[in-house]
Order: C-alpha cells, then sequence, then structure tokens
C-alpha cells in the first residue's frame, strides 16, 4: 500500500522512497505544533456534525456513510495500492469540496500535485471535486488575548510561490498536474523490489536539510579535506566526477575563489591551521571588558500561544551568562523559564548583564540579536534597555564563518561544538543533552514528564551553560593563537 508521501520521496529520489519503508527513521519536529489544525479548522468552517476516519478505514466507511453526513474529517480513500487522507471533504449536492489543511503560512503551488493525485483517487472511486481549498496560517495575524481563528486562518483558492507570493490558482494548478497515477505506481513497485539502487551524490542529498538516509547512500568514510567539504561551491560534484577528490588539488581559479574557499585549500595543502593573524586581531580589536559570553535556547510555536506573537513566533525561555572581568575571573548567571517567561526573561536579562563590556554571541544576527528584537517589538517598554544589548553584541563565530581561521578537521562546517571539540580538550558527550534540539525536546515534555522536574532543570541548564563556557574558551583560544603568532 502507498501513501501521498511515499509518492512525494519517490519524486524526490527514488533511493529515499525505498530506504523509508525498509529503515523507517524517527522524525523530531524543529517546530512546536502546539494546537491542532484539523480542530481550528473545524471551527473555522463552523463544522459541528461529521464523520472522522480512522487510519486503518477502507473505503467502506466513507460510502456507508455517504448520504448521512454531509462533513467528513480525514477519511481515507484507496485504489490501485494507493491511500489518501482527504482533510476535510464536504458533500454539496453531488459533487464534493476538498480543504487540505496546512500549519504553515504559505503552502507552496507544488502541493498541488499531492492535490491532483488525491482527486485522481476520488474520480477513480466515482466522486466529483467541484472546488479545492488551501486553509493555512495567516503570517499578518497578531495573537490578542483568546485565539480568533477567524483571523488566525486564512481560506484561499491559490497557493504561493518560492518568494511566498501569491502564485497560481488551486483550479490551474490541479489541471497542469492532474495525470493517470497508476503509471507512477507501476514504476514505485518495480523500483521497490530492487535488491540495492545505487545513488551518486548530487546536491538534492543536501538540499534545505540533509537527506536522512545521507550516510546510509555515502558509506565511504569522507576525509577532512574531501572535495564534498568545499563550502558554497557549485562545481564540487563536477569536480568530483573529473576526479578532482581532494580539496588541497582543486585549482582556485576553477571555482568561485571565495576567502573561504581558498583559506580550505591552503590548509590542506600545508596540513596545518589557517589562520590570518592580522584580520583576527583587527576584528577583535574593539573587544572590551567585562566580556559577557551570551547564548540562548528557544521554542518555535507553529501556533501564536501567547499574547502578542505571531505564528511561527518564537519563545525565549533560557539564557546563559558567563561574565569574564579583567583579571580573567569568570562568574557565570542563568535563567530558565516555564510558560509565558518572555518579560520576566527580559527583566531577568537586563538585570544580570553588564551595562559595559563587550558582549560574545555565536551566530549572533540569526540567534540572539535577532531573538532581542523580537521581544523589543512585543514589549516595546524594554527596546532601548534590549537595544543596548544587542549593539554591543559581537559575532564569535565570523573568524570561523569567513575563513578568517581554519582547521581541516573542520570539514567545511564550524558549529560551536564541533569547534571547542577541535580548539580545546571540553566536548559536549559528557552532557545528558548534548545537542540544541534535545534541549528542545526536553522542553517541550518537562510539563509532563516522570522525569523528576529538578534533574531536567539541571540538564537544560547544564547543557546551554556549556554553550556560553564553549565561547570563552573558543575565545581564548584565539587570543592565545595571535599571540602565538605575532
Amino acid at each position: 500500500m502507498w501513501h501521498i508521501g511515499d509518492i512525494k520521496k519517490y519524486e524526490r529520489c527514488d533511493k529515499l522512497m525505498w530506504l523509508s519503508n525498509r529503515e523507517p527513521q524517527p522524525f523530531i519536529p524543529y517546530i512546536f505544533y502546539n494546537e491542532s489544525i484539523y480542530e481550528l479548522s473545524k471551527k473555522r468552517l463552523n463544522i459541528t456534525e461529521f464523520l472522522e476516519g480512522n487510519r486503518n478505514d477502507g473505503n467502506d466507511v466513507f460510502f456507508n456513510h455517504q448520504e448521512a453526513y454531509e462533513t467528513f474529517i480525514n477519511i481515507r480513500f484507496e485504489y490501485e495500492s494507493l491511500r489518501v487522507k482527504v482533510p476535510i471533504l464536504q458533500r454539496v449536492g453531488n459533487t464534493y469540496i476538498i480543504y487540505f489543511l496546512f500549519s504553515s503560512c504559505s503552502p507552496k503551488e507544488g502541493e498541488a500535485q499531492s492535490f491532483a493525485d488525491t482527486i485522481w483517487v476520488l474520480n477513480k472511486l466515482g466522486l466529483t471535486v467541484s472546488n479545492v481549498y488551501a486553509i493555512h496560517l495567516n503570517t499578518d495575524y497578531v495573537r490578542k488575548d483568546e485565539l480568533d481563528v477567524t483571523e488566525l486562518l486564512k481560506i484561499n483558492t491559490h497557493l504561493f510561490n518560492d518568494k511566498n507570493h501569491k502564485g497560481r490558482s488551486i483550479e490551474t494548478l490541479i489541471q497542469l498536474f492532474y495525470r493517470d497515477v497508476s503509471l507512477v505506481l507501476k514504476e514505485m513497485n518495480v523500483t521497490f523490489k530492487l535488491e540495492n539502487i545505487e545513488k551518486k551524490r548530487t546536491n538534492v542529498c543536501t538540499r534545505r536539510n540533509k537527506c536522512n538516509y545521507f550516510n546510509t547512500c555515502f558509506k565511504i568514510e569522507e576525509k577532512d579535506t574531501s572535495i564534498m567539504n568545499l563550502v558554497s561551491c557549485s562545481k564540487k560534484f563536477a569536480l568530483f566526477e573529473q576526479g578532482v577528490h581532494d580539496i588541497k588539488d582543486v585549482d582556485i581559479e576553477s571555482i568561485e575563489g571565495t576567502c573561504h574557499q581558498l583559506a580550505q585549500i591552503l590548509a590542506a595543502r600545508s596540513q596545518e591551521l589557517f589562520f590570518d593573524t592580522y584580520a583576527v586581531e583587527s576584528f577583535f580589536n574593539s573587544v572590551t571588558y567585562p566580556i559577557s559570553y551570551l547564548d540562548f535556547e528557544w521554542e518555535t510555536y507553529a501556533f501564536p500561544p501567547y499574547e502578542g506573537m505571531k505564528p511561527y513566533s518564537v519563545l525565549t525561555f533560557q539564557y546563559s551568562l558567563h561574565i569574564e572581568d579583567n583579571d580573567n575571573h569568570l562568574v557565570h548567571k542563568e535563567y530558565l523559564g516555564r510558560q509565558d517567561c518572555r518579560e520576566q526573561f527580559i527583566v531577568k536579562l537586563i538585570e544580570d548583564v553588564p551595562s559595559e563590556g563587550t558582549i560574545m554571541c555565536f551566530n549572533v544576527e540569526g540567534a540572539e540579536k535577532l531573538r532581542l528584537k523580537q521581544l523589543a517589538k512585543q514589549f516595546p517598554k524594554y527596546e532601548n534597555q534590549l537595544k543596548q544589548i544587542w549593539d554591543r553584541m559581537l559575532d564569535l563565530s565570523i573568524p570561523f564563518s569567513t575563513g578568517l581561521i581554519y582547521d581541516n578537521r573542520m570539514a567545511g562546517t564550524y558549529n560551536l561544538k564541533k569547534l571547542v571539540s577541535i580548539f580545546t580538550d571540553y566536548n559536549y558527550s559528557d552532557l545528558e543533552i548534548s545537542h540544541g534540539m534535545d534541549a528542545v525536546r526536553i522542553y517541550r515534555t518537562s510539563d509532563n514528564s516522570t522525569i523528576e522536574q529538578e534533574q531536567v532543570l539541571k540538564e537544560l541548564l547544564a547543557y546551554c551553560g556549556m554553550d556560553t563556557y564553549a565561547e570563552y574558551l573558543i575565545y581564548h583560544f584565539i587570543q592565545n593563537k595571535i599571540k602565538e603568532l605575532g
């Protein structure tokens, strides 16, 4: 039995479909879906009477109740080994309306292929679909005291292009994408029976997020200096096919020639650390004491849980702060909140962060500074005090992300965990929580978990505290290297 999701995987990569059915992997979403899009959509459409389907239902569940109900929720249909689930199906005379539901703000035009394939199944079973709508989140909605589903959910007859602008109508797209799905199913059946599928590595394997089966497909242990680790290089796959497998063998004239790429090539050829002493020293010239090493943890909510928040707003619930004075003495402060802790977080942060000196963060623009600007919009009375903090932030990642510092062991990446394991004797492996998504998962479930709350708090605080201590260690590695090379 195939599902729409299997077709999506197959048309991205045949081996992805093949592996996902043989070796399914758990999925932990980056986003917290804190409400049910089904329940909210029922309220939006004023649906009170309906038949709701279940996971293992066959066609008979619908056809046995076809005349008794006008609305069907999560109803299942099967045809030629393809099983589809229709989120909301409403009967209007002798035809049907479908509502496809999205817990996102701008469902893309590509979704229409799944719409068309679903309608193909219904047509084959003798059902006529007259209209199709997409229900999705309103990106401009700002929650007041209560969640307003009328404002939160939009009902649209169009989808969106890759720039999130209004795209073509659903009707037009379905006409364009409608096909005989049985031909695709036959191909999938043949593919699935294969004993193995050999794949070449392409940009599809790492597009947006690296495929979960990447390491299964490419089991060969790559060297740190593999051509595949050359950053921002559009030609690395072609170079690999030409026999250029190591970064040291790359002709800088044959690629984009960025500073970062040049640093990688020089490090690979010398087998030594590349360190642009003058540029690095200049970058840190403005640092003043006390130095505050700051790191946040946050959760992203698909549906705004509290007043002043929008769809996909972030709730920053934790910070760690190491403060280093002129004598290199280190003091640690921290905060961990629950529920709507935004204002308490702001007040405590303003209280704890020194009023002067550099504030060191890792990936400032995409993390701490962005979070503070979001909080300033939600709580404008604190904007000036928060701005005084973000204006003093310095991004510790920049020397690594731009290639001013490059070690072959970085293998084209520069996350804090990898850097601290390369340049210091510390690592995250001794912590109960050793990854950001682990921290988020623990935070999501701690209210309802049987785990002792005190232990949960300790693990969360230890993880976030390690991040700021790692920043301290990396900064001092850099300063010591400047002295050594100077």
